[in-house]
């Protein structure tokens, strides 16, 4: 642990798949090919078999998978306006689908997510990372990052 330098357990196994930030990560030479060196943290999505899937998907420490709300919005005239077409936003509310074990405390406890599949969320604009699942758009958003569970 970062704060108490207590060990603890890598959340993925080897030969499990893992989706990470665009930006995470550092790229390395190592016995004759590309690697990317990531933190426990850097991990949004981590998998098993050789696709990602909803059923193979699962998140790791605080993260919560929602399926994000692409709902439209309808103007006075009636207007169809669609939620991606909104400049300088993107969706922030959906449903989880996945809730990981929790957050380790600096005593080595697990504090546990107060966050149920099935809750409906918003959280901070912009907060979220996509994850794209079987054609379907997902975020991954930690837990402090969620203002309200609906």
């Amino acid at each position: 642990h970062q704060e108490s330098g207590l060990l603890f357990p890598m959340p993925v196994v080897a030969g499990e798949g893992v989706v990470y930030g665009k930006y995470d990560g550092t790229e390395i030479d190592y016995e004759s090919g590309k690697h990317t060196l990531i933190q426990d943290t850097d991990i949004l999505v981590k998998f098993t078999g050789d696709e990602l899937t909803l059923e193979s998907a699962d998140v790791c420490s605080d993260n919560v998978l929602v399926k994000v709300d692409a709902s439209e919005e309808e103007t006075a005239s009636g207007l169809v306006i669609a939620a991606t077409a909104k400049k300088g936003s993107k969706p922030s509310t959906g449903q989880v689908v996945k809730v990981g074990p929790g957050r380790m405390a600096s005593n080595g406890e697990i504090m546990t997510v107060d966050i149920a599949v099935d809750d409906y969320v918003k959280f901070r604009d912009f907060a979220g990372n996509e994850v794209q699942i079987s054609g379907e758009e997902y975020a991954v958003v930690r837990m402090t990052d969620i203002l309200a569970k609906f």
